[in-house]
C-alpha cells in the first residue's frame, strides 16, 4: 500500500497546483494550459473543486488501508478526463498542446492507481 499512498500524495500535490492556479491565479493557469478562461465565474468554482479533490487525495493517502475503496474515485476520474481530452483532440475542439500534456498525466495516474490498488487487492 506504500506505493498507492505515494501515487495518492503525487496526486495530491499535482491538483493542488492545478486548483490553485484556476482560483488564484487563471492568468498564470491560461498561459500554462495554452487556452483562454472565458468564465471569470466557472474558473474559480473549477479551481476550488479541484483543491477540494487534492485534499479528497491527501486524506486517503492518510490512511489507504481504511479508505482504499475511495481511490476507485480517482481511477474513475482519470477514465473520464482520458475520453473528454480524447473526445476534444479528435473532433478539433483542442490542440494537443492544450489537452495532450494533461491526458498523459491522466493516463499515468491511471495505470499507477490501477497497478498499486490490484497489489493491494482493493
Amino acid at each position: 500500500m506504500k506505493g498507492l499512498r505515494v501515487v495518492l500524495l503525487i496526486q495530491a500535490v499535482y491538483l493542488t497546483v492545478i486548483g490553485a492556479l484556476f482560483l488564484f491565479a487563471p492568468k498564470i493557469a491560461e498561459t500554462a494550459f495554452s487556452t483562454s478562461l472565458p468564465d471569470a465565474a466557472l474558473t474559480p468554482l473549477y479551481g476550488q473543486v479541484v483543491l477540494t479533490l487534492a485534499l479528497t487525495s491527501f486524506l486517503i493517502a492518510s490512511d489507504v488501508q481504511a479508505y482504499v475503496k475511495l481511490v476507485w474515485a480517482f481511477i474513475f476520474e482519470q477514465i473520464g478526463h482520458i475520453l473528454i481530452f480524447g473526445y476534444q483532440l479528435t473532433s478539433g475542439i483542442a490542440t494537443f498542446a492544450q489537452v495532450g500534456p494533461p491526458m498523459i498525466i491522466a493516463v499515468i495516474f491511471l495505470v499507477l492507481l490501477l497497478y498499486f490498488i490490484r497489489q493491494g487487492k482493493a
